[in-house]
């Protein structure tokens, strides 16, 4: 079980704060359930039950899309940076 510094932009960031530190978590998934549990019914709408193009999630800097996917490992002292979809043109 991992220890992982959490930070939170956008949306996230008002919802959230700024960041937090969760402990014993081993993947992304847990991850988000011990997320669901601090921050209640406004973080769960913000990521719709875990589909993939509600949120950007990375890992130390890379998108877990190049990591393994959504149920992405996590390993202790990992940062994990919640995103809003992006768009633009």
């Amino acid at each position: 079980m991992a220890a992982v510094r959490v930070r939170f932009f956008a949306t996230f960031r008002e919802v959230c704060g700024p960041g937090e530190t969760v402990e014993g978590v081993e993947d992304v998934p847990g991850l988000l359930d011990a997320l669901r549990a601090r921050h209640g019914v406004r973080f769960e709408r913000l990521v719709r039950d875990g589909r993939e193009a509600s949120f950007v999630v990375l890992v130390n800097g890379r998108n877990v899309g190049h990591l393994g996917g959504p149920a992405a490992m996590l390993a202790d002292g990992d940062e994990v940076s919640f995103f809003p979809p992006v768009s633009g043109g």
